[in-house]
């Protein structure tokens, strides 16, 4: 009798880890080794059905929690560097850069070079060619605000 129910927990672990694999988010792994943990349980000890569905919503509930907090340090060590955040947003980069206006302010848009590239930019100031602003921020990705 203990050994039917502790391969029928241990089936249960085995499909919610496999579950795992098939649905999207990492959480069923939690309950999967609940359901190993009670098959542990149950080969040893014999309880009622309804005992074991509150053994395994306690045990699921301390793994749930396990994996929160596993999760959360995880997490918390692979979140990318200030430096590294704007490295695919190219514009972002020049926030707080000096850069020189080579073209006159017209309907607030100009045009500042940045290393060798041009980019458009705009400015509530009327900026004359060869004058220095800097970069304030950025606008559709592709508009330097300068001042």
């Amino acid at each position: 009798m203990f050994y039917s129910f502790a391969t029928n927990w241990l089936i249960v672990g085995l499909v919610l880890s496999a579950l795992e694999l098939v649905v999207p988010g990492v959480y069923l792994i939690w309950f999967g080794f609940a359901g190993f943990a009670m098959s542990i349980i149950m080969c040893f000890t014999e309880m009622a059905v309804t005992t074991q569905l509150i053994y395994f919503a306690l045990i699921s509930a301390v793994f749930a929690l396990i994996g929160w907090y596993t999760y959360r340090v995880i997490m918390q060590k692979t979140q990318t560097p200030r430096e590294y955040r704007n490295l695919n947003n190219s514009a972002e980069q020049y926030v707080g850069m000096t850069v020189t206006v080579t073209q006159d302010t017209e309907d607030n848009n100009t045009k500042v070079k940045i290393g060798d590239t041009y980019w458009l930019a705009y400015s509530e100031k009327n900026l004359k060619k060869g004058d220095t602003a800097k970069v304030t921020g950025v606008r559709d990705n592709l508009i330097l605000v300068i001042e």
